[in-house]
């Protein structure tokens, strides 16, 4: 609730606003500093710690492509039944 001051002026409750009867007006009274921390560095943390994850996801995914038979099969299966005969399969050149 709002209360007079030593000049008789209304003081809103937080002491940063007076009222001069037809509006409310600063005081000059400076507002309490914010004294929290920043959520920027840990936002920056959490994309850098996902983009790692999402890097060596990648890297294990073409690992298993090049090293997994049955993939190489089955992507040079899907690559040659095109109407184009003259290409060849990316893990098995042509002698």
């Amino acid at each position: 609730m709002p209360h007079q001051d030593a000049q008789g002026r209304w003081i809103s409750d937080d002491g940063l606003q007076y009222w001069d009867g037809n509006a409310w007006r600063p005081t000059g009274a400076q507002a309490p500093a914010r004294s929290g921390i920043s959520a920027v560095p840990a936002v920056l943390i959490g994309c850098g710690f996902a983009l790692v994850i999402v890097l060596l996801l990648g890297i294990g995914l073409v690992v298993f492509m090049f090293n997994s038979a049955e993939f190489q099969r089955g992507f040079c299966n899907g690559w040659l039944s095109g109407n184009n005969q003259n290409l060849t399969c990316p893990f098995h050149p042509s002698p």
